[in-house]
Formats: C-alpha cells, structure tokens, sequence
C-alpha cells in the first residue's frame, strides 16, 4: 500500500522561515516587545512553541526533574478523576445539613467543611452534638469531611473523631482531613493563641495520632490559598506552599515523624482563577516541587499518596454582575481538571456578594459534573501534557518558584518570613502591579471595568457572618487580606447606587459629539462603558445642542482627531465659559495636548489613561461620597 504524503509538495519550515515571516509581517516594530509578553513572575510567553521549543530540565537547576510526577498518580491508584468537594460556612447545622444532602443528592462526592474561630466564620461547634446535626444522614464513609478549621483545629477534629465513633465506623472506613494548618490561618487572620512552638506541637500530635489510626485521612492541611487571595503571582503562591510543606516537615521530624509519614499525612491546596493556561502549569508544578522536596527529604515513595485540592479562585470574584462568575469558575475548574487536581472545590458565583443560596450551589456542583460526565475532561491522563506551550511553562514556573522558595528560606522559613513582612511585602508589590495594570486597561474585568451593566438586577443574599476577633494572641503578624481586584471599581459603583437610590437616577455627565455619527461612534461606546465602570451614566447631545451645567457639573467632547484639530480647543473653552467644572475628552490629544489643556480640557479618556483616577476625579465632582 503507498503511503499518502500530506505535505509531500510543500517546502519545509522551521522557526526561523516562521519568525522572517512574522517579522515581515510586522513591518519594522520590535518582534519581542510586539509578540513576546510576560507573566507577573516575569517569564516569557512565546508567540510560537514548535518541536525546537521542547527542552530537557536539568536535574541540578530545575526542580521536579528526576521525579517529575507532573502527570498525577490517577492512573496507579484507579481512582476517580476528581472528587468534588463543595464547601460550607454557614453558622447553623440545620442550614449546613440541609446543604450537604442536596449537593450529595445532586452530584457531590465530598465536604469541606469551614468552622468557626477566630478570624473567620463557619459552623459554630458549641459541641460535637453541633457537628453531628450538620452531618447527619451523610454516609460518612462515602462522602469524606475535610474541615478548615482555622485556629480551631484541635476541638474540631475532636469533634469530627466523636462523630465516627458515635457513628460506629471503623478507623479504616473514615475518609478526610483535620486541616490543621498554623501557618496559613497566621497569615489569614494575623495571629494565633499559641506559641509556634506550641502550635507545630499540636499539629505534630494530632498528624502521628492520625498515622497510627487513620490511614484514609491525613491531619495537615498546607494551604496556599491565602497567598493567592493576598495577590501572589503563581511562583509567589507555589514557593509559599514549598515553604509551608518544609516548615511541616521538619515539625513533624522534630516531633519524631519521619519525613515519609509526615508527607503522608498533608493536603496541599492551592487556588486556580481564570487565567487557562497558568492555572494548567501551576498545578503540573506543584507537583513536580513537592516531588522535589519529598525526595531530598527522603519521603519520595510516599508521593503516590499525595492528595491535590484546587479551589476556584475567590481574589477573581466581583460582586458587579457576578453571573460573569460562573464563567471564570468554569475556566478555572477545566484548568484544575487538566492540571490534575485530584479534587476540586467551585465557590458558588455568589460567595463574594454572601452566602449562597441553592441556586448557586447547583450550578457550581453542575460545572463540575460537566466537565466530569459530559466533556471527558478526567478520562485522558494529563491532557496537556506534550503541548511543547505548557510543558516549558511548567518548567519555567517551577524554576521560578524554586528560587523564590529559597529566598524564604533565606530569610530563616516561612515562620520567619511571615514574622518579618517578607512575604506580605512581596504579595504587596505583586498585587500594586496587578492593580495598576488593570486601572491603566492593561487587564480587563469583564463585567466591572470593562462591558459594565449599570442596569443589572442585584442578587439577594444573606451576608457572610462577621467572624470573632482573636483575642490575646500569643504570635502577631500583618495579616494577608483579600485583594479582589474589583473591589476598587465596586466602590464607585456602591455610591452610584447611594445616589441612585437617593436621587432615583444616576449620576450622569453630559456627553458632547461633533460631527457625523462616522466621527464619534466609536469613541462615543468607548466613553460610554468607561464611565459606567465608575457608575456614571453619559448623556449624549450633539455639537448643535448647549450644554447645560445643571444636568452635570461634567462635559466629555467626542470626535475625531480632525475635529478635534479645528474645534477642539475652541468647543472646550466654550464649554468651561458654560460653567463646566470639568472637560474631559476622549482620545489621545498627540500634539494638541498642551492646546488643548490651554483650552480648558482637564483630563483625557484612552486606552492606556488611569481609570480609577479619572473616575475617583469625576467622582468628587459630582460630589459622590466613597467608603
């Protein structure tokens, strides 16, 4: 039989016929600064990844190397793809209950469950009486309870272990985690009741009680998550899990676990948002780190057993239109999914704006099921592994992570780190940047600063429960809080609807065309969505109409650069000796700036321009009052 060959008649190619052509294309401008972008850690983002592209890591730089158990461990053990593990904060057991049986009725497969403390709100335990409401009618042995329990771990996994016995259930049967973690809930909350020394020791108890008793659950949660939630970039978020699962490590040895049964005894937790593809190398790293770790430390057959929780991002979230949430959760569950997750909590698309309500519960168990049952995405072993793009990012995340890692390491451990403001100074910077970017239009928040709904339905929820103050600490740090980067624009939007609310209409600024609708269309949408982002609502009149100051305080001229070249200037003079406070223009003014600025234009609206300072300024004008 001959063999048919496709590209028989076609020359070859290679990457640098490939990247002539581009740069032909480009017709002069720089081929990096045009193609070549950059992550948050500073690692490059190729526009082309070939065959050529493919590198071997090397095993004395490159973390994960000789172990990489990038692509899970699903294979060996036959297990399900991911467990779908929903999460429940609210305070009343009946309420918790009643959640619980309907998410296991609907397609759950396990629970996490957050309690009450100090710091953050959950079920309140007044005694295992409580915990046992909230559980009954779970087969406990089915559906496991991993507890976040914050600084009060000891007194709930006492209460989830009396649970078991009063349920009759073997030690081998009990399926879980206990979740003490004193490192994250420090960075959380900015303190704990007990010394490190004291806290590790109770973590340390707990994890060998554990060993000897229950094999299907592990005692230590090493959580990442609240970095991620204070801004971390992906190697920030990765080399603070590395310096939490040492610190763990070397607690537990102290304490006369070896590092073998140590490792077996810890979760690892990280957040996934909905950036697709990091989400995918992030988690493929992480894995490739903690191998890396365990093998130096002489736990490298207990990796088999490691367990992977991936939990949609809640630093993503806005409370504007947070429908828009279900499709960043969406994104990131398929990222956890692919990333090998080997289990998976989604927030509902609610959880930012308070507790959620049925609704957004099924929908976030749904997504899951979805991926799951109907799109496959667990029936390939690591779908993304051989994509020349994600395998090199892997490795440069990994590396990247790896040095940081060693920079808390540096600084005495992650103890000491969080002691000295290392880590919140870094999250600090890294979430500055972020938010700079976003407020100058670099990065958009689809709902929020960017396509906004100003005539959108609010949802209804209860709030969150306000959470316990610690009281007496006995270790102070700064706490890490959540930066959501929507929280800025969600602001400005609070006192729109105070005034909305007040006055029954929006604050408005009267929108200035000239020319033909060819002239300004463009510009005119654009200025219209910019505004609406800060809750401001445009009137359009065009050049024929007068402006007048009492229906806004605010002018905005929108034209074509020609226009603006013959009447700019004169139109803004015209509109200030009108009584305008303030003249804005959309477009970027070139050489007419200082023309234009003579002219009476206060500020101009482009990509590019700062958002926030243009909105808090008009916000002032018309005198809306911000928390």
């Amino acid at each position: 039989m001959s063999k048919l060959l496709l590209a028989g008649d076609f020359p070859g190619a290679d990457d640098a016929a490939w990247r002539a052509l581009a740069e032909k294309a480009l017709k002069g401008a720089d081929f990096d600064k045009t193609l070549v972008s950059h992550t948050r850690d500073g690692l490059e983002i190729k526009p082309l990844y070939t065959r050529e592209s493919e590198r071997q890591a090397d095993p004395a730089g490159m973390p994960g190397a000789p172990l990489p158990f990038i692509r899970g461990f699903r294979a060996k053990t036959g297990e399900t793809p991911w467990h779908i593990r929903q999460l429940y904060a609210a305070s009343d057991p009946a309420q918790t209950n009643a959640a619980i049986l309907e998410d296991l009725e609907g397609g759950a497969t396990a629970i996490s469950l957050q309690v009450s403390a100090p710091g953050q709100s959950g079920l309140k335990l007044s005694s295992p009486d409580d915990l046992e409401r909230a559980l009954e009618g779970v087969a406990l042995e089915v559906a496991g309870v991993w507890l976040e329990p914050g600084h009060a771990a000891a007194n709930a996994a006492s209460a989830l272990q009396q649970v078991w016995s009063n349920r009759g259930l073997s030690d081998d049967e009990v399926i879980g985690g206990f979740g003490f973690d004193p490192l994250g809930v420090l960075a959380r909350t900015g303190g704990h009741p007990l010394s490190f020394e004291q806290a590790f020791d109770e973590m340390a108890r707990c994890a060998r009680q554990t060993h000897d008793r229950y094999p299907q659950v592990t005692a230590i949660l090493a959580d990442a998550r609240p970095y991620h939630d204070g801004g971390a970039s992906e190697a920030q978020e990765l080399s603070c899990l590395c310096a939490t699962m040492t610190s763990y490590l070397r607690a537990m040895e102290e304490a006369g676990l070896s590092p073998r049964d140590g490792l077996a005894q810890m979760e690892f937790a990280l957040a996934c948002d909905a950036d697709f593809f990091t989400g995918i190398a992030k988690l493929r790293a992480a894995r490739a780190l903690i191998a890396r770790i365990a093998d130096v430390s002489g736990a490298g057959d207990a990796l088999p057993g490691i367990r992977l929780h991936a939990m949609t991002s809640l630093r993503m979230f806005a409370k504007l239109d947070p429908h828009v949430n279900i499709l960043r959760t969406t994104i990131a569950s398929a990222a956890a999914a692919l990333g090998g997750a080997d289990s998976l909590t989604v927030l509902p698309f609610t959880y930012a704006n308070g507790q959620p309500d049925a609704l957004a519960r099924r929908i976030a168990r749904n997504i899951q099921i979805i991926l799951l049952e109907e799109a496959s995405l667990g029936a390939v072993i690591d779908p993304s592994g051989g994509s020349w793009y994600v395998e090199d990012f892997t490795q440069d995340l990994a590396a990247k992570a790896w040095t940081l890692f060693q920079e808390i390491e540096a600084q005495g451990g992650m103890a000491e780190a969080l002691s000295k403001g290392f880590i919140q100074s870094m999250l600090a910077e890294t979430a500055e940047a972020r938010a700079r970017d976003i407020a100058l239009g670099k990065e958009e928040l689809t709902g929020v600063s960017s396509f906004p709904d100003l005539d959108e339905t609010p949802v209804s929820v209860d709030p969150h429960p306000v959470p316990d103050d610690l009281e007496d600490p006995a270790i102070t740090v700064e706490p890490i809080p959540l930066r959501r980067p929507a929280e800025p624009f969600e602001m400005l939007r609070e006192a729109s609807d105070a005034y909305l609310e007040a006055c029954e209409h929006r604050p408005g600024i009267s929108l200035l065309t000239l020319g033909r609708s060819s002239d300004y269309g463009a510009r005119a949408s654009y200025a219209e969505m910019f505004f609406a982002a800060g809750g401001i609502e445009t009137v359009a009149i065009d050049g024929s109409g007068a402006y007048d100051k009492s229906v806004s305080p605010i002018a905005c001229l929108c034209a074509s650069d020609d226009i603006y070249g013959d009447e700019g200037a004169q139109t803004a003079k015209t509109l200030k000796d009108a009584g305008a406070m303030r003249v804005y223009l959309v477009g970027r003014p070139g050489d007419m700036r200082k023309e234009l600025r003579q002219a009476g234009v206060d500020g101009f609206i482009h990509q590019g321009c700062n958002i926030i300072e243009m909105l808090d300024d008009a916000h002032d004008v018309l005198g809306l009052k911000r928390r």
